[in-house]
C-alpha cells in the first residue's frame, strides 16, 4: 500500500529491537507504530528539555519571576 508519509530505515542493535518488539506486541502494534511512538515520545522529551532551559536563563536574566500557583490563575 503506496503512502505519501516520509520514510525511515533504521539498524538496530539485537537488544534495542527486542525491546521494541516487546513494547508493540505488549501494546498490540506493529514494529513501526512501537518505534514511531517512541521517536515521538523522545522527540517531545528533548522539547520539554530545552524549553525549561530556556525558562531558567530567562529567570537567571532577570526576564522572569516565580509566581505561585493561585496567582497566576487570577
Amino acid at each position: 500500500m503506496p503512502t505519501k508519509k516520509p520514510r525511515l530505515i533504521v539498524t538496530l542493535e539485537a537488544d534495542l529491537y527486542a525491546k521494541v518488539k516487546a513494547i508493540s506486541k505488549t501494546n498490540g502494534t506493529t514494529l513501526s507504530l512501537a518505534a514511531r511512538d517512541l521517536i515521538k515520545e523522545a522527540c517531545e522529551d528533548i522539547e520539554d528539555l530545552g524549553l525549561v532551559a530556556m525558562a531558567r536563563e530567562r529567570l537567571k536574566a532577570g526576564k522572569g519571576r516565580w509566581v505561585k500557583h493561585d496567582q497566576a490563575w487570577k
